[in-house]
């Protein structure tokens, strides 16, 4: 018997205001990203971009911290169903049965021949969050993990399911394969075991028309210790408009090996019943499970849709029907398809309760069947019989959908979340954008103050955001001491920051432990506390990135994509461009792009400035450098020409870009070198002479280490390049990059100097005592990366 429940009035929150842009912030978890810990603690976790945050309900509000970050996975913005599955599938919460929240996450490094899973596992301890361990498993894998679930055990273990590739999915008739891996620390260490042959979960390739975004495996945990597991096995399409099936199985290592069966097959050889499960362990550890079961047509079209309950007993699986309509979600197909997403839980009198979203279905122009998901409903089991209400309601599919629907429960209180999907549409209602943000019903007041963790904190680990003892005081601004950024090569990319005395301020991996590309830094008050903050931009292989960190406490407090879509490497600079007393970021592209410059805010990251330095045909890329070369209180943009072409160097206006007018010449091109070296030009920009104008730095990217200044207070003046010091600055076709900084503290600017390639991590140190004539050049070698076999940048 099916009966329909009243719906009381419940408190709705958007988490995010983030319609314009298509917005960041996402489910970090297809399932568990909110939860309620062991001692109430309403939690949840989540993907601000690249950065991976936790917050906790705390006086009426959500107090948030940041946990990591990572960009192998990730997007600065998320703008199609495909980049929010992509992430959230890679990372889950946990809350230990003491109570401490513990986030997890995947990342993958290439390993020569094959990808290296890698699992990252952070805790909130006394000393806030710290990096744990980095979980390796002792295989590898041809394309990497995708997949990531995990639960808590008995006696604060930690039980997890991942799923790797091993023949990636190409389309209709070629859906890879891969394997579904198990793992716990319950016994005090982790260890593995193969669960089960898959095919390549890493993407929903078989069905285009999906606007939504399934849930392939689910896992739960006995009061034994035991792990419970929903998946799928296969997908299969003969071809377009064809036959569709997937098969629902489940697993358990309950009798000490791993062994699965076949849960729900398709009726017929058309219809889904793998896309979407949800395994839950009840009083007298009853294992149930609720799933969402598709009929199609031949053609693979959807034809009706339902919730399904399963429960396993001594004799089998039993199956029931809980809902096969909507509640008002429909589109052209018809009021059919329900029971999408669903997520099964018992609550404290050993109810089941069923949370889940209405799908939608119609036939368009171009793409044809389409399927949408969207509500919050809750279905629950009581007496015998499921009455069902909706808690959050949507209507016309076509523009809102909505994902990841969840439920959390904590003494008589029941929060739910969902992704809320808003998409703009053509003619042909096809999407042409689609904006996302998280929204929850009936959040608790929560605790008077955040919640801190009574644990012993945890041993920082390498890979960690890290701020050493006292890494700076607040203040006036104060550029001293210096930065280096490891560059491509075999080892995870990592940021040091120095003080003046050489001992270490911060550590940074901007990008996660998987990613090998190469860091450049530049360093300025971004955010206007006068504290030096840390900025970190990618190299090539990820799309472009840059994060700011703060010099205070390391922490991330900027994280954007100023190049959408772009995935070669980035230079950069800061300096007060705005002239409102922060730094803002310089940005040039690298080799094999056109010389496209961009100008972003350091108060707020707005974009201020956009244009090409050199012609749009030149493929070289473009450095930057910043300064006051005017001395107008505006910072102006220096740009060096990059592979390809002659030692260019330009000089635009800050004061003009400032105002909007655009990019405006200060002064005169000229070369920095001979024509005919087009290695690439570096550029620095800073007051070297202490004039009050900011000169220029020149050094080419391979050849001779040749180091010439040029005095900013000449080119303003329109005296043309007048140097102030030109050196090689040792022996050897090295190349040289530099950076201008109070290395030592003593208020003047120094300049440092590596190699342009390969050099152990090795900088030297030119004293401004030492720099300039007459004085003899002097230099100061400091080995900063020990190991490293690879270059660096500086900054």
């Amino acid at each position: 018997m099916l009966r329909r429940a009243h719906s009381p009035a419940l408190q709705v929150e958007q988490l995010e205001d983030r319609f314009n842009p298509a917005g960041s912030i996402i489910p970090a978890g297809e399932f568990n990203w909110t939860q309620y810990s062991p001692t109430g603690e309403l939690g949840q976790l989540l993907w601000n971009g690249g950065t991976l945050v936790y917050q906790s309900r705390v006086a009426g509000a959500w107090s948030t911290e940041t946990v990591a970050s990572s960009g192998i996975f990730t997007a600065g913005e998320y703008n199609s169903t495909d980049a929010v599955q992509k992430a959230s599938q890679t990372a889950q919460l946990v809350f230990t049965s003491d109570g401490t929240p513990h986030a997890l996450f995947l990342e993958k490094v290439w390993a020569g021949s094959s990808y290296q899973t890698l699992i990252q596992h952070y805790a909130r301890t006394s000393a806030g969050w710290q990096h744990v361990e980095t979980i390796t498993p002792t295989w590898q894998s041809a394309w990497g993990p995708n997949n990531l679930v995990a639960e808590a055990g008995a006696n604060n273990s930690i039980h997890l399911i991942f799923t790797e590739t091993t023949a990636a999915a190409t389309g209709v008739g070629n859906f890879g394969s891969g394997q579904l891996w198990y793992s716990t620390n319950a016994s005090g260490s982790w260890g593995f075991a193969k669960i089960a042959d898959t095919a390549d979960l890493a993407q929903d390739v078989w069905f285009t028309g999906g606007r939504w975004a399934p849930r392939f495996l689910s896992l739960a945990v006995d009061s034994l210790n035991y792990a419970h597991v929903t998946y799928t096995p296969q997908f299969y399409i003969a071809g377009a408009f064809s036959t569709v099936n997937s098969t629902l199985m489940y697993a358990t290592n309950r009798g000490g090996v791993w062994n699965s069966q076949t849960l729900m097959a398709p009726g017929d050889g058309t219809a889904d019943a793998g896309l979407g499960a949800s395994v839950a362990v009840g009083p007298g550890d009853q294992i149930a499970v609720a799933s969402y079961y598709v009929d199609r047509y031949n053609t693979g079209s959807p034809q009706t849709s339902q919730l399904m309950y399963h429960t396993l007993t001594a004799g089998g699986w039993t199956h029931t029907v809980v809902a096969n309509a909507p509640a008002g979600y429909v589109a052209g197909d018809g009021a059919k398809f329900t029971g999408f997403a669903p997520q099964l839980y018992f609550d404290a009198s050993g109810q089941a309760n069923i949370v889940f979203s209405d799908e939608a279905a119609e036939h368009l122009p171009v793409s044809y069947a389409n399927q949408f998901a969207g509500q919050i409903r809750l279905a629950t089991l009581a007496g015998g019989a499921w009455s069902i209400q909706t808690i959050y309601a949507q209507t016309d599919p076509i523009h809102n959908q909505l994902l990841y629907p969840v439920a959390a429960t904590y003494n008589g209180q029941t929060t739910f979340a969902g992704l809320v999907a808003t998409s703009t549409v053509d003619g042909n209602k096809n999407p042409i954008r689609t904006d996302y943000t998280p929204v929850d019903v009936n959040a608790p007041y929560g605790s008077a103050t955040p919640p801190v963790s009574t644990t012993p904190p945890i041993a920082t680990k390498p890979g960690s955001t890290t701020p050493a003892a006292g890494a700076a005081a607040g203040g006036s601004v104060s550029g001293s001491g210096w930065a280096v950024a490891s560059d491509s090569g075999a080892t995870t990319s990592r940021v040091y920051v120095y003080r003046a005395d050489g001992t270490l301020s911060m550590s940074v991996t901007p990008f996660g432990e998987g990613y090998r590309g190469g860091v450049r830094i530049a360093r300025g008050d971004v955010n206007g506390d006068g504290v030096i903050d840390l900025i970190t931009v990618s190299g090539a292989g990820i799309e472009s990135r840059v994060r700011v960190w703060s010099g205070v406490n390391a922490a991330m407090i900027a994280d954007f994509v100023p190049f959408v879509g772009y995935q070669g490497g980035l230079w950069v600079a800061a300096g007060d461009i705005n002239g409102d007393g922060a730094a803002d970021i310089a940005l040039g592209t690298d080799l094999g792009n056109v010389p496209h410059v961009k100008v972003f805010s350091g108060r707020g990251v707005n974009e201020i400035a956009s244009f090409y330095a050199y012609s749009v045909g030149f493929l070289g890329g473009v450095r930057v450098g910043v300064g006051d070369l005017n001395r107008d209180g505006f910072a102006d943009l220096v740009t060096g020409a990059g592979y390809g072409a002659g030692p260019h160097v330009r000089m635009f206006d800050g004061k003009a870009i400032a105002s909007g007018a655009g990019p405006k010449l200060l002064a005169n091109d000229f070369f920095a070198f001979a024509p005919s070296m087009t290695a690439g030009l570096n550029i620095t920009v800073g007051d070297i002479d202490g004039d009050g104008y900011a000169d220029i730095a020149a050094s080419p990217g391979a050849g001779a280490a040749h180091l010439r200044v040029f005095s900013g207070r000449a080119l303003a003046n329109g005296q043309g390049p007048v140097e102030l010091l030109s050196t090689i600055a040792w022996d050897g076709a090295t190349g040289l990059r530099t950076a201008a900084a109070d290395v030592n503290g003593d208020g003047r600017m120094d300049l440092i100097a590596t190699t342009a390639g390969a050099n152990n991590g090795r900088i030297a140190v030119f004293t401004n005592s030492n720099l300039l004539p007459p004085n003899p050049l002097g230099v100061r070698w400091i080995d900063t990366v020990p190991g490293t076999s690879t270059g660096v940048f500086v900054g």
